[in-house]
């Protein structure tokens, strides 16, 4: 699986961009705008192809879920799961979190469908972290079963397999796409080195 994360700062006709990938094989897509109005939120998510709304999913702005009928995905990070924040929707929408050490991925249980593991390596959008702190080498430690695990952190087309091989279930892409003068294409060619990664484990 390949997941990609909306960009910090906002990237020229983003919306435009996330549709072509969404119809161009992108699984899922984590609107992650903390910063911006609900006003704002909700411009972008109606520029979203309505009939791709339900890979579409909230990291931000959880209670504009409801007006969208079409979205059914929340994610929680770190803070806000310790806090519960997540009880109010569980039931009625599929659910995944953040995690920044194994030991906190193992300890989740099957409320959340994947987690995030990051940093795997220095971040691509964050310069700095993940330079001394980053989680590749842990992954094998994963014995969670009931969660996929999902590489978050520097992690690009040259460095996507070495992050499979490790036992990541998926990855997700931010710093590295965004980067991209055409994030499309270089999510195609993610895919396509995916899809040869998973015939080499037949």
């Amino acid at each position: 699986m390949i997941i990609v994360v909306s960009p910090n700062s906002n990237y020229p006709n983003e919306p435009l961009h996330v549709n072509n990938m969404l119809n161009n094989g992108l699984e899922l897509f984590h609107f992650r705008k903390y910063a911006s109005s609900d006003e704002l939120a909700l411009e972008y998510l109606d520029n979203i192809d309505v009939c791709q709304r339900k890979k579409i999913v909230l990291h931000s702005h959880h209670h504009l879920a409801t007006e969208f009928a079409d979205i059914e995905r929340l994610h929680f990070n770190s803070y806000d799961r310790i806090r519960g924040k997540q009880l109010e929707y569980n039931g009625n929408y599929i659910l995944s979190t953040s995690t920044h050490c194994i030991q906190e991925f193992n300890e989740l249980n099957k409320t959340w469908s994947y987690a995030f593991l990051s940093p795997i390596f220095q971040s691509i959008s964050k310069p700095g972290h993940g330079v001394s702190n980053n989680v590749f080498e842990d992954i094998e430690l994963k014995d969670n079963a009931e969660v996929d695990l999902i590489g978050l952190g520097g992690i690009e087309y040259q460095n996507m397999e070495r992050v499979l091989d490790k036992g990541s279930d998926g990855i997700a892409l931010l710093g590295s796409i965004w980067n991209q003068i055409d994030p499309t294409n270089y999510l195609i060619s993610c895919n396509e080195k995916l899809a040869l990664w998973k015939a080499d484990q037949l």
